[in-house]
């Protein structure tokens, strides 16, 4: 069995690292992709030490964690309606920089806030040859030439016959929090292949 599991709404000033250690800990080929937010401008991180310590421990095991773009600000549904030139010239130096002044590297992936994004999203998406992550809630949602789309949440029952896994939920605040839905997640066998969501990027015909 392949596993991978996705966190949406990480950042550094909402972690839950230790949480994301012990699951480390259960499986020791453990793998996570964490869609980020480049700027929490609900979450400041400030001054904050523990977060800074975070952020080298983060840097120090992108072996086993990934950071993916999840929007700019997470102001909502930000990205709805949000035009071509502007997401092209003015958001994406602004997601790359974010990461970058902290020396944090990220996959060329991107998810919108709420799942809700523009034709001129995915336009560019397209253009620079980057994945976006869909919602399998949502079969007519827009979807790039290169996309991911999860198979569960975690507050989901799902099988543990199946070939693939695909799992996806929250740092903090839904029903799919993955602290809420611990226990669901220790029913993987331990035996079981850790995967990164980009192992399972797909292609439109």
């Amino acid at each position: 069995m392949k596993v991978c599991l996705d966190l949406h709404d990480w950042s550094l000033a909402r972690n839950r690292w230790k949480l994301l250690l012990g699951l480390k800990k259960r499986y020791p080929n453990f793998k996570i992709s964490l869609f980020a937010i480049p700027v929490d401008k609900k979450n400041p991180l400030g001054e904050d030490l523990k977060s800074s310590v975070v952020l080298e421990e983060v840097k120090n095991s992108l072996d086993w964690v990934q950071i993916v773009p999840h929007g700019l600000y997470h102001n909502g549904a930000e990205m709805n309606g949000c035009d071509y030139f502007v997401f092209k010239e003015k958001i994406m130096p602004l997601i790359k920089e974010a990461f970058e002044i902290n020396g944090l590297p990220f996959v060329n992936g991107f998810s919108a806030p709420h799942w809700r994004w523009s034709e001129g999203v995915v336009r560019v998406l397209d253009e620079i040859d980057w994945w976006g992550a869909v919602d399998r809630r949502q079969p007519r949602m827009i979807t790039p030439h290169k996309y991911y789309r999860y198979s569960y949440c975690l507050d989901e029952p799902f099988s543990l016959d199946e070939e693939v896994l695909k799992l996806h939920g929250h740092v903090y605040g839904t029903s799919n929090d993955v602290g809420l839905c611990y226990e669901n997640l220790t029913r993987i066998p331990k035996s079981a292949e850790w995967c990164f969501v980009s192992d399972f990027v797909e292609t439109k015909n």
